[in-house]
């Protein structure tokens, strides 16, 4: 029987190599309803009739297989509707049989095809497989095959070859990211050793300041902890800008300056506030964003005195 939630002891059992767990929370993989599907459309092609009765609640529910909706209150008499069986001392485990008060079809054959949409936990231990039938099902299909056959076309192969060929452009994708991760890094690496070389030294520390290649925040943040590594005590500023227009500022300093009273988030505030961005941060590394990138340069002049009169103190 299709719609609502339906509670029935035990597993969807076809036969004895088919099995089906319900009492987990986690969703039914795709084999898993595909085979759901095969055996729903089994029973439909077996044209089977459909049997309804009204008869005493209390011998209704001694009904082999049968199923009520959760939560449901029933009439008495109540009534009892079957596929495949045509009475209820003949309802066996693998028919169909439950409480309904709606009309029904005549015979099984006239559901047409059975085709799953999507399924959704409704509670613990229950799911719910949302599914059409008949004329939906039609247009669902045609859907389907609409989208394969632009699909076979663009990428000029069978349909069953469509799948491999996705799984071939993602693997090709993911070399490709690593790629240009792995340029990027070479770029921001050879970017900081530039800047390090042009550091101000002041006393025993070096003041290192400048716009290097926009990057995700991790890498910038990689980069101020390999530079602080290589040069010793160091203040370290960073301006960047992304493709996307974003940008921001990175301030870092090393563990014997903060001793000293110098603060990453009290440098990297003022600095972003130059260009109309705020931020903040640990006293080691601190971050800011940038709204106005035509004011990144002036923002990294005042980074330089910022870190000048820090060091200088």
């Amino acid at each position: 029987m299709l719609g609502g939630d339906v509670e029935q002891k035990g597993s969807l059992v076809d036969d004895e190599k088919t099995r089906f767990d319900f009492s987990h929370d986690k969703p039914l993989q795709p084999d898993e309803l595909r085979k759901i599907e095969e055996l729903v459309n089994i029973q439909i092609i077996r044209d089977q009739p459909v049997t309804s009765l009204t008869m005493p609640l209390a011998e209704a529910k001694k009904i082999q297989g049968l199923r009520a909706v959760f939560g449901e209150k029933y009439p008495d008499p109540v009534r009892v509707v079957m596929i495949g069986a045509e009475s209820p001392e003949h309802a066996t485990l693998d028919d169909s049989v439950e409480f309904c008060g709606g009309t029904h079809i005549p015979r099984s054959g006239a559901i047409g095809y059975f085709r799953i949409l999507n399924q959704e936990g409704v509670a613990k231990g229950v799911r719910r497989i949302t599914a059409t039938t008949g004329r939906q099902s039609l247009a669902v299909l045609q859907k389907m095959t609409t989208v394969v056959d632009a699909l076979s076309s663009k990428f000029n192969c069978r349909a069953e070859e469509v799948p491999a060929r996705i799984d071939a452009l993602q693997d090709e994708i993911k070399k490709l990211q690593k790629q240009i991760q792995k340029d990027a890094a070479g770029d921001l690496n050879s970017a900081g050793d530039k800047l390090a070389e042009a550091a101000i030294v002041i006393g025993s520390s070096k003041l290192i300041v400048g716009e290097v290649p926009g990057s995700p925040v991790e890498q910038l943040r990689g980069q101020v902890d390999r530079l602080r590594q290589k040069v010793g005590s160091s203040l370290i500023i960073f301006g960047w800008k992304q493709e996307d227009g974003t940008g921001g500022f990175l301030a870092g300093v090393s563990d014997d300056l903060i001793k000293k009273g110098i603060k990453a988030g009290d440098l990297v505030k003022p600095v972003a506030e130059v260009a109309g961005g705020k931020g903040g941060g640990p006293p080691n590394l601190a971050t800011a964003g940038c709204k106005d990138m035509t004011k990144m340069a002036e923002a990294l002049k005042k980074a330089l005195e910022l870190g000048q009169q820090a060091l200088n103190r």
